[in-house]
């Protein structure tokens, strides 16, 4: 058994599996274990990586779910069933630069008090083009986390990270209980987020979360998000929250259940605006970038008519988050 585990949950991810499986072959550090989570995909992803092993052997372990369960649940599998001391848990559609594990399990290992580490990731559409943005968030030092942590504040990292696996089973691992059956599957959503706010609770025992300033992995943006997506991720951030404040005031943390049948029919009206102008904006932003400057005017013109702050506040949130 090694150190680390790094481990890919997929799901009908034929287009891209041996992209992704060709990145991890081409590691310049090879001292961890592969597990692949296929959850229950009904495409071929998994002969596709049966057959990718095949032609480039390497010791993995493939885990196939009988029902489809959703990302949280494979990840929750993952981090409750290896017996590693690090996992890193990487997107079926990701291209991680060879050098992302030994950077990420290099700093965690530097010092004791990291129980995570995460890299700056640049965006790229499906088909691979890197699309001149994305995730350079995440304080570099312990002491600039302890500030946020103490400060109440949500956690927002890269999914790409090394993780102490122990650290986080005791901050709770991946919580899938308490959300609605079915879908949508608001357990999904922003699933890291809950995890590393969570774990900073630990910033009181001198523990933290940083990243590298580097860019050590590609992240796949895709272009249609629907407002049904949106709205569910911005429930859920505001049920992070609310769970983050109690925590802190030692009371009672609701269920995601609880928390949304106490919304109101006025404020998820305003909410699904949000999400639509959201939406919108995003559009905008992905149609600059494809220099369609008519589609990129209608699109932000609609965000700023749906609700003419949601530029301002998504300027600010950035900043904050940097």
């Amino acid at each position: 058994m090694n150190n680390v585990t790094v481990a890919i949950c997929a799901y009908n991810a034929a287009k891209y599996i041996e992209e992704t499986l060709t990145c991890i072959i081409n590691q310049t550090f090879q001292k961890f274990d592969l597990l692949i989570v296929n959850d229950c995909s009904t495409d071929n992803t998994r002969e596709l990586i049966i057959k990718f092993f095949e032609k480039h052997p390497r010791p993995y372990n493939l885990i196939s779910f009988d029902l489809n369960r959703g990302i949280a649940f494979g990840r929750k599998y993952v981090l409750e069933n290896v017996l590693s001391k690090y996992v890193i848990f990487i997107d079926a559609d990701d291209k991680p630069y060879p050098a992302l594990v030994e950077k990420l399990f290099s700093k965690i290992e530097s010092d004791s008090r990291l129980m995570a580490v995460g890299c700056y990731l640049e965006y790229i559409d499906r088909n691979g083009a890197k699309l001149g943005g994305g995730l350079f968030i995440g304080k570099k030092t312990p002491e600039e986390f302890y500030k946020k942590a103490r400060n109440r504040k949500l956690i927002f990292m890269q999914p790409t990270a090394i993780i102490h696996r122990e650290t986080a089973l005791l901050a709770g691992g991946i919580c899938i209980a308490g959300y609605f059956e079915g879908k949508p599957r608001y357990q999904d959503l922003c699933e890291d987020l809950d995890l590393w706010t969570r774990m900073s609770d630990f910033y009181k025992e001198g523990k933290a979360i940083v990243v590298i300033p580097e860019v050590l992995c590609q992240y796949r943006k895709m272009e249609h998000t629907t407002s049904t997506n949106t709205i569910g991720m911005i429930i859920k951030v505001r049920y992070i929250k609310s769970n983050l404040l109690k925590r802190r005031s030692g009371q009672k943390e609701e269920t995601f259940v609880e928390f949304f049948n106490a919304i109101t029919p006025r404020q998820m009206k305003k909410l699904k605006r949000d999400a639509d102008a959201a939406v919108m904006l995003r559009n905008g932003v992905f149609a600059l970038k494809k220099r369609q400057i008519f589609k990129a005017i209608y699109s932000i013109m609609s965000s700023i008519w749906l609700n003419p702050k949601y530029i301002i506040q998504k300027l600010i949130n950035n900043a904050i988050r940097s």
